[in-house]
This record gives structure tokens, sequence and C-alpha cells, in this order.
């Protein structure tokens, strides 16, 4: 392999910030002698582009209105191209599995005679539907929508999540065949007083019984409503912690009220309650709006799988739902809010698999021209950019910054953040440093070919054609080409996770397994077709092929910007460098066969040669001189009962199937 570095200048001394000396292992060091270590040239022109690219964006968003969002950029529907929904009859259990089916142009290698395209599938996605606890949210002023909304949708917006949680949550169970009730645990709401002034949370005078009841439940410090005949429930389910206890004031107990909503009679309660205070909101302007509380609070709702994953803390604003509106609901805010249930399936499986969500946050950084070796000055220049908002929670801006740059995938930045941790701005941090976002957990930074066909925004390298054609023995294969090829020749394969950052390099095709010549010596296209549901084997197009809706012309703005700069003093840090070009000779020692062996990466000098890879362990395996077995022993009393079936029939845990 050839190395995409060849120019150098003077070393000088890096540091990942203006008051921190990197170690000698962790800064850019000029050798034109190793193919992985990038010149110094290189190293700076990166982040003088990346510089330019992200102030370009920071400029546009601090161009925008405090308050106002660029008009349809929080449409929800906007990632919805090709999802499949969850199937409207699941099975009762905990889980539901799934794999996508891609298309490709032709068989590779065949004749002319034969078929034009073939179907393959792609790895197993397991989907969860059921938990067995709820998320507890807590209420207070640290919430991080206090910094990116208008105080008329945090004066709700903890009221909204709540009856989002209950309508997502519910209509799972319908489609499980499962029945809800009101369990023992409720608000009991106080009787108007004479005077003017209130000292409740919320007023709800005049409204419906089943509106007041449905909100003692599930406004209550403990879970109001549960399922028939389990005790489990979906990853949308959520309470407030025993901190906020609200204050409801109503004309009505509604003791009377035996029966829940269904999600349908939920979401109509959900209409009535914003008719009364108005939650909508409505902009003079073309070409920008605010940001309705209905929508805040379905994007915020849909996160809750992604927190609990990642054990993340729901933070929501005290809710303060006095004052009425004279003003209706109008027609065009109720059919929008009526959609969200309608395509509710579709929402559903994105949010029910945090894995997706990971990969399209993290691709918000993604440059598709910057190699595995130059993403440091990268997302170094991102972190110099952004930092200046970050320190002083300057929320709003940073989404606007995110959205403006990726608006299929963006919004999801904006659900978690209207969810309230302000711990993702430490992540943010952590990822432009070390590539991962939070300490102890693993990254979910992978890109995803299939979540990126879903949502129509790229997230890797996978996700474009080969560059070009190797028909001769003599022809230099590019690393990017062959890495494409044999992640098409083993879609099913788990062992490790996909490559984001361009590889750079080539080898001579004559070191290139024989298994994809086929594909190098071929046009061919991986398109992706449809997603199989397990166990029915049902074929799901997705949302744009089964409701044909469709929101186009949402183009990412990936296009970087160039810098007149000549220099560059600020500091930058080695290590997502090394960390992703280590991932990418994972990547090139493993055949198509899967045998792993350094002749593979068609490196032209020793691994022990090349620095950043001193401390790399690939290749390293548990061989070792033989030992000596001790004689075998007589099983225990126990352990022959159980290999002869006495313990098979009992179960020491909780089944998959919640029949």
């Amino acid at each position: 392999m050839t190395s995409a570095a060849s120019s150098s200048i003077a070393s000088e001394p890096i540091c990942t910030s203006s008051s921190e000396r990197l170690s000698e292992n962790e800064r850019f060091i000029d050798n034109e002698h190793d193919p992985l270590i990038p010149s110094l040239q290189d190293v700076h022109h990166t982040f003088q582009q990346g510089e330019a690219t992200w102030k370009f964006f920071l400029s546009q968003a601090k161009a925008i209105p405090k308050g106002l969002w660029p008009k349809d950029a929080l449409d929800p529907y906007v990632t919805l191209v090709d999802v499949p929904g969850l199937p409207a009859n699941l099975p009762r259990r905990k889980v539901i599995r799934g794999r996508p089916c891609w298309e490709f142009s032709r068989d590779i290698g065949v004749t002319d005679c034969q078929s034009d395209t073939s179907l393959r599938l792609g790895q197993l996605t397991t989907f969860q539907l059921l938990i067995d606890d709820p998320i507890a949210c807590a209420v207070g002023p640290d919430a991080a929508s206090y910094a990116c909304t208008n105080s008329e949708t945090t004066e709700s917006l903890a009221v909204l999540v709540m009856c989002w949680s209950y309508i997502l949550s519910v209509r799972l169970f319908e489609m499980q065949g499962f029945g809800v009730r009101y369990t023992d645990h409720r608000l009991w709401p106080i009787l108007p007083q004479d005077q003017e002034e209130t000292t409740a949370d919320i007023n709800l005078k005049g409204a419906s019984p089943g509106l007041i009841r449905w909100l003692c439940a599930i406004l209550s410090p403990a879970m109001g409503w549960q399922a028939r005949g389990h005790n489990h429930f979906p990853p949308w389910a959520a309470f407030l912690k025993t901190n906020a206890l609200l204050v409801i004031e109503a004309s009505d107990m509604a003791a009377d009220v035996c029966t829940p909503p269904s999600s349908a009679e939920a979401m109509e309660l959900l209409i009535e309650l914003c008719r009364l205070f108005n939650s909508r909101a409505d902009s003079t302007l073309s070409y920008s709006e605010p940001m309705p509380p209905y929508k805040a609070s379905f994007l915020a709702a849909l996160a809750l799988p992604f927190y609990r994953f990642m054990k993340l803390q729901p933070q929501l604003p005290r809710p303060h739902l006095i004052k009425r509106s004279s003003k209706p609901l109008n027609s065009a805010h109720k059919k929008q809010i009526r959609g969200y249930l309608l395509h509710i399936r579709y929402f559903m499986t994105l949010s029910a698999h945090p894995p997706s969500i990971g990969s399209i946050l993290w691709s918000i950084f993604w440059q598709p021209d910057i190699n595995c070796n130059l993403v440091g000055p990268w997302l170094g220049s991102v972190l110099h950019v952004l930092e200046p908002i970050l320190v002083p929670n300057e929320v709003e801006v940073l989404l606007k910054v995110l959205v403006s740059r990726r608006p299929r995938i963006g919004i999801w930045w904006v659900s978690l953040f209207l969810l309230g941790d302000l711990a993702l701005l430490d992540w943010i941090k952590r990822y432009t440093t070390r590539m991962e976002e939070k300490y102890g957990f693993g990254t979910l930074s992978s890109p995803d070919p299939m979540v990126s066909a879903w949502t129509g925004s790229k997230q890797s390298f996978l996700d474009f054609d080969n560059d070009c054609l190797y028909p001769k023995l003599s022809d230099l294969v590019s690393t990017v080409d062959l890495l494409r090829c044999r992640f098409d020749f083993k879609l099913q394969d788990t062992t490790s996770t996909a490559l984001s950052w361009r590889p750079f390099g080539c080898m001579e095709k004559c070191l290139v397994e024989l298994e994809i010549w086929p594909q190098l010596e071929s046009t061919y296209t991986r398109r992706y077709s449809a997603f199989v549901w397990y166990p029915e084997k049902n074929f799901d197009k997705g949302f744009r092929e089964n409701t044909g809706q469709h929101i186009m012309d949402v183009p990412d703005n990936l296009a970087i910007h160039t810098s007149t700069k000549q220099e560059n003093s600020h500091p930058l840090n080695m290590r997502p460098s090394k960390r992703s070009t280590c991932e990418m000779i994972e990547h090139l020692v493993e055949d198509a066969g899967g045998s792993r062996n350094w002749a593979n990466a068609g490196l032209p000098v020793l691994r022990t040669r090349l620095k950043w890879l001193h401390d790399w362990e690939g290749l390293d395996t548990m061989d070792g001189p033989v030992v000596e077995k001790e004689e075998t022993r007589t099983p225990s009393w126990f352990l022959e009962s159980w290999i002869n079936g006495k313990f098979c029939s009992e179960s020491h845990g909780i089944e998959e199937s919640v029949d």
C-alpha cells in the first residue's frame, strides 16, 4: 500500500488545548518513511479547511433569530425516507428481529444471459419491544430545553412528553394484542378556589373528566398505568420522579373514570390539552418558524429509548400550564398531531434501536473527503469552532449548526437535547478528541449502511459505489474499493464494526484475495431494497414506498470550504487519526474469507516499523505452550442431573415470550 501523505514541514509541539501540551505519543510528528502518518502540511491544511467549513455553519446558525428555526427543519418526517414500520401485528415477545435486503445490479461474474439483479440479506438487527422498568424523568432547572426552546414550549414540555410516552407505549401494546389498565397510583386534583390566583402547576378547570383522569395517571410519581397480563413496559414508558410532585387544579376529581384511553383516544385528549393552552407556534415569517410544543414533545419522547440505553438522565422543565388561550388549535396543527399517530410505526423503528440513532448522531461530523489518518485535524477544527458555544451551553445555536449541516438527520440531536441532559455537550467534546462519546461505554459512532439507506443520509465511504474497475493484473487497487468489495462479499458479518472515514493508499491486485476479483472487475452497484421482519419474513419497502409520502430536496451540506490562511498555530490531537487508521488496518488484515494475516494489508513495510501500530493488538493471539491437562473429574450431582434433563423445564430468568 502506498502512502497518501508525502510532503513535510518542520515539526512543532501540538496540544489538545491552549493550556495542555500533548505527550510525544499524542502529537503529530512528520515521518515521511511511515505510510500511515500524514505530513504536517496535510494535517494543517485539513484543519484550516475544517475551520472554514464549520465557521460557515456557525455564522449561518447565529444569523437565525433566537427561538426560530429554518422552515420545516424540525419536521419529523424528514428522516423517514425508506424506514420500515414495525409490523402492525407484533409478536408477544421482548424483541423482534429482521435483516436488510440488498439489491445488486448484477450477480458478480455472471454471463450476460443471466439475471440483471440479485438480492442478498444483511446483518441481523434486534429491536427492543419490552423492558423491565420505565425510565424516571427528573424535573428541575437544569433541563437543556431551557436553552433551546421558548417559554411556551418549556412550560408544557414535561406534560406533553408524558402524553407522547403513553401514546407510543400503548400503541405498541395494541400491536401486541395487550390491553392497558390504570394502577392505584395517581394524582388527585385540588378543587377550584374563590381566589383568582392559583398555586397549581396545571389548571384543568373545564377539561373533560377523561383528560383529567389520564393526566392524573401519567403525571403520577409512580406508574399510573400498565399492561394487562404482564409487568413489562415498552421502551418509551416513563414517569416523573417524586421530586416533581405536581399540583393539578380541576373542577372534577374524575374518580369515576376507570378505563384508560387507547392510543387513538389519548391522541384526542392530547389535542384537547393543546387546545386548552394553545400549544402551537405560529410565525409571520416565510423562511423560519418557532418550534410548536406538540412537535418538541414528540421529538423528545422518541429519544426515551436512547436515553435508557445510554443511561442518560431525562431532565424536564417544571410544568406551568395556567394561562388559558382564546385562540383555537387550527386544523393544520390537529392534522399534524394525528399524522404522527397514523405513521407512528415508522418512528418507532428508528427510536427502538439506539445503535441506529448512534450512527446517525455521529455521522453529523463525518466528512466523505477526509482520510482516516486526517480525522484528528478535522475533528480538532470542529471542537475549535464549536467550543465557544459548548462551554456556555448555547444549545440552540449548536443545534442550528448541526441541522444546517445535515438536515435529514440533525433533528435527532434536537430530540436528545429536548429531553434535557446537558451531558450531551461533554459527549461532543469527548468524541472530537477521543472518537468515543461516553466513558465506560462502547461507542455507537460506527456507521450503518442500512440506517444511511433508511434516512437518505450517507454515513461512510461504504455508501458510495466503487471508484474504478481493475481488469488487469498489474492494476493498483485502491484501499477504499478493496474494503467496499470485502464488505459487499460478507454482508452478514457481525464480527467487526464498519469503518466510516475514507481509507487511503492502494495495493497490487495480485496481493488481493481471488474471491473478490470478480467484484473488482465488474461494474456493479449495491442498493437497499427492503427490510425483512422475522419470524413472518415480511418484506417492508419502507415509508416512502408504503405511504407515497417523501420530503424531497433536503440535501446534505457536505461541501468543504477553503481557507486563505497559510499557517496554523492551533493545537491538534493525533488520537482520532491513530484510532481511525488502526480501524482501517483491522479491516485490511482480514480477507473476504475471514482469515487474518498481515500480508492481507499489502503494506510494503514490517508492522514493527509503523509507529501507530506499536501498541496495536489486532493480530495478537492467545497461542502459547501446551499445558498438561489434569485428569477429568466426575461431574457433580447437579451437573449430571442437568445433563440428563432433570432441570431443563425450570426457568431461572425471564423468557423472551411474555404470553
